[in-house]
């Protein structure tokens, strides 16, 4: 998930803070984020201060950068940001944006109009894969804007066995419900370990998972990114990411299957191979959370 910020003339991202009016503010946005971040209370704001953003004048007129957003004050009719420039990352050339547009989700007429979007995609990936940014801006880019956990905190506890303070995340493209899921692990008095932003140190995939996963719990988030049929089916279903499935069974094989929680949200196909899974409903009521506790207690973990 990023921000798109476009503004009106020349150097208009020159210095912070910026104003945007708030008439201006989620426009060409999901109706799913829309909602979230329609009132912008301090837990939205700092939400939204977590995400990468691309700041943008219209038509180009200035070059575009990728930068963060450090604070959002809400003055009645506009909204004032302040924000800082991935100094690790140069300024974008003209052209590269509205060149890979449809993968970023943004329409053409959104480069000539002054907004604020949220867009549920993931901006240093689809930069990084169309060649616009190198994979070493990417990690100076995660550095810089805190993104990475000192792997240093990440060791089992004194007693050799599982760090019973952490709870591992495994998560797909959904954003709105991974930041969801660890705020409830953080209001428990746990801390949340999210795969992609732990320091990578020269590690594998398969190698970072096994390094980070050293914990006595575990959330996998079934979330609806994917569609897939059987050969020869025209019956699509909705379906989790490859690697949700993956980490899944991964995590039920090295601590246990009764420490391991799929929560589901929305009807996604869930494996029918692996039996006696705890799967979860993520419902708009949040008695999700209440579940997992049940299961957390179970483990001697609350």
């Amino acid at each position: 998930m990023y921000h798109l910020l476009v503004h009106y003339g020349e150097n208009s991202w020159a210095k912070s803070p910026a104003t945007i009016s708030k008439d201006r503010f989620l426009e060409y946005t999901d109706n799913e984020i829309l909602s979230r971040f329609s009132e912008l209370n301090e837990e939205r704001i700092n939400e939204l201060k977590e995400f990468p953003a691309l700041f943008m004048c219209e038509t180009e007129e200035s070059p575009t950068f990728l930068g963060k957003i450090t604070r959002i004050r809400d003055r009645g009719n506009n909204l004032v940001i302040n924000f800082e420039r991935i100094a690790e990352v140069p300024d974008i050339a003209k052209g590269a944006i509205p060149n890979i547009s449809v993968a970023l989700d943004i329409h053409d007429f959104e480069f000539h109009r002054t907004h604020w979007a949220i867009k549920d995609e993931d901006l240093y990936s689809i930069l990084a894969n169309n060649g616009v940014i190198t994979q070493t801006q990417v990690l100076l880019s995660n550095i810089a804007t805190g993104n990475v956990i000192n792997a240093i905190n990440l060791s089992p506890d004194t007693a050799g066995g599982f760090n019973n303070q952490q709870i591992f995340i495994v998560h797909g493209h959904d954003d709105l419900a991974k930041n969801d899921v660890r705020q409830y692990v953080q209001d428990i008095g746990k801390e949340p370990i999210i795969l992609h932003m732990q320091a990578s140190s020269g590690m594998t995939i398969i190698e970072k998972i096994g390094h980070y996963s050293n914990v006595g719990f575990a959330i996998v988030l079934y979330t609806e990114c994917d569609i897939g049929t059987k050969k020869d089916s025209l019956i699509f279903k909705r379906r989790a990411r490859q690697n949700v499935v993956f980490e899944h069974g991964y995590l039920i094989g090295k601590i246990g299957r009764a420490r391991v929680v799929a929560l589901v949200k929305g009807d996604v196909e869930t494996p029918n191979d692996i039996s006696g899974v705890v799967y979860v409903k993520m419902t708009n009521d949040e008695s999700w959370k209440e579940e997992i506790n049940n299961e957390l207690r179970s483990c001697g973990y609350l």
